[in-house]
């Protein structure tokens, strides 16, 4: 036969199939691996967003010293309009870029966006001051060019001297939407410019459609708490999105590079895709192994249950061999057990049996004392006493079949309160009543069918007994005995023996109290008994 392992060392090769700390280590890996794929597309996203911003701020210096060449020109300062028009036209400014020049008081003295009717514009001149008190671009927010009513930004520059005079260079934010195709930004992205309002100025897509719309309010809160960063978000289109975005120090504005929530993610889970198709595979090993190895442990312990479930139900255990070691001794000792559990339930059989008979022939002999004391006194009483002996040996008898154990309230309500006619119905729960407990509820219905054969329901032949229990909310025992169809009920006008010994029997061994009912159409007890904790009513 082969030798059987020790639980121990089946256990050690399950842990070395399994290979947790293995399994652990990978897993960490791939967590690892996971966060700084994630790290890695933040900072790109984050560079490019930089990047973009650095674009937007190179054009608007370049657009900001066009605006100061024409402010400290000599045709600007001799107020030849033509001559400042034909130098702004040397300077290239590009078919989105326009010159224009205001007075202090805002009035418009030559644009070169052919929109001049010398209206005032709407813009303020904030930006001028600010401008004078840093080094700031002195650019403004996104705000409409009157009269052209278009949407526009502007760069102004004050004139040197005291001619108190604006040179602006005007930027339709057009042209900063090809400022986005020079960068390398990632696929399915957009780019968003916001101006210090936090208003769209230029778009990737959709350019024209949400140009001046506002920055959604997750967006907005994310700008005023951090300069830059990369947020989770949603686009103005709704779409799930992850923004990488860069406030630049110079002009207020914010360049955002907006990706696809899914897109983003898509190089993580590539990247973690290899290390978790190797961690599955280990695992699978791993299992395959464990499985085999729990196997013959599974199988011990299937046949170990067996026999421990035979043990409870009394049954005796045959000793067999088994393949492991710690098993197998403790098999051993349940066989053991079972033979040791049948020798002693012999011999409490027999003790029982033999204190039964002893009971039997003490309650004879009391029978015969009462038969000699109750010689020519009234015959009623000494039935009577005779009938509680024979209801007090079979309540016995009743226990002695369980070997005085828990006994089912059933079988106490059917032997105690038995008739030949069947004119006494019983329902209730299975309940498994204590010895002692069995033996009081034994006595109590016998004094109520006698004393309904002699003057209750049960008197006559259409008269009925109805028996009901139940188990109450507070796991004590509800009793009912209810009679109809007899004689008319009075209550009685002395307490009997028969009364006496319910209520001490209910007091004493039932921890409770019956309560008699003396309805016309019949009688009535009702029992609500309790058990203390250590002896409590237990269903079956």
């Amino acid at each position: 036969m082969r030798k059987a392992r020790s639980l121990r060392e089946r256990l050690t090769l399950m842990i070395l199939g399994v290979a947790a700390p293995a399994v652990v280590a990978m897993g960490c890996l791939v967590v690892l691996s996971m966060v700084e794929a994630h790290r890695s597309q933040e900072r790109a996203l984050l560079a490019t967003a930089r990047a973009v911003s650095s674009a937007v701020d190179m054009d608007l210096a370049r657009a900001r010293v066009t605006a100061e060449a024409l402010a400290s020109s000599d045709a600007v300062a001799d107020r030849d309009w033509p001559r400042v028009a034909e130098r702004a036209g040397e300077l290239g400014l590009g078919r989105h870029s326009w010159v224009s020049i205001t007075d202090a008081s805002g009035a418009r003295l030559l644009t070169t966006s052919g929109d001049d009717d010398g209206t005032v514009r709407s813009r303020p001149r904030p930006v001028l001051q600010a401008a004078r008190g840093d080094q700031r671009l002195p650019v403004s927010d996104l705000f409409t060019d009157a009269p052209s009513g278009r949407r526009v930004v502007a760069i102004d520059t004050p004139t040197p001297g005291d001619q108190a005079l604006v040179a602006s260079v005007v930027l339709d934010p057009a042209r900063f939407v090809g400022l986005f195709t020079r960068e390398v930004l990632p696929e399915s992205s957009m780019v968003t410019i916001v101006d210090g309002e936090q208003r769209v100025i230029a778009r990737s897509r959709d350019h024209a459609t949400h140009l001046g719309a506002l920055a959604t309010p997750h967006m907005r809160a994310a700008l005023d708490a951090a300069r830059e960063g990369v947020v989770p978000s949603r686009s103005l289109d709704g779409e799930r999105t992850v923004v990488a975005y860069a406030t630049s120090r110079h002009s207020g504005w914010t360049a955002m590079v907006v990706v696809p929530r899914e897109r983003f993610e898509a190089p993580i889970w590539t990247s973690v895709g290899g290390v978790t198709v190797l961690l599955v595979l280990f695992v699978g090993i791993s299992l395959v192994v464990a499985t085999r190895q729990s196997g013959a442990i599974s199988g011990e312990l299937d046949a170990l249950e067996r026999d421990v479930r035979a043990l409870g139900r009394g049954e005796t255990v045959a000793l067999r061999p088994g393949r492991i070691l710690n098993f197998d001794r403790v098999q051993e000792g349940v066989s053991k057990a079972s033979h040791e559990l049948e020798r002693r339930q012999e011999r409490q059989t027999l003790l029982i049996h033999e204190l039964n008979h002893r009971v039997k022939n003490t309650l004879a002999t009391v029978q015969a004392l009462a038969a000699q004391t109750f010689r020519g006194s009234d015959a009623e009483a000494r039935v009577k006493f005779e009938r509680r002996l024979a209801a007090l040996g079979g309540a016995h008898d009743l226990l002695t079949q369980t070997t005085w154990s828990e006994i089912d309230i059933r079988d106490v309500v059917a032997r105690c309160g038995e008739q030949p006619d069947e004119r006494m119905t019983s329902s209730g729960p299975s309940i498994l009543l204590p010895p002692e407990a069995a033996l009081a509820l034994c006595m109590c219905i016998h004094e109520l069918t006698t004393n309904s054969l002699k003057y209750g329901a049960l008197s006559r032949p259409e008269g009925r007994v109805d028996v009901r229990w139940s188990l109450t909310q507070d796991a004590g025992l509800s009793f009912q005995w209810r009679e109809t169809g007899g004689p008319r009920v009075t209550p009685p006008t002395r307490e009997g023996f028969g009364s006496r010994l319910m209520e001490r029997l209910a007091r004493h061994e039932l921890n409770g109290e019956i309560e008699r009912i003396y309805e016309p159409d019949g009688l009535v007890a009702i029992g609500r008994f309790r058990l203390p904790e250590r002896s409590r009513w237990r269903t079956h």
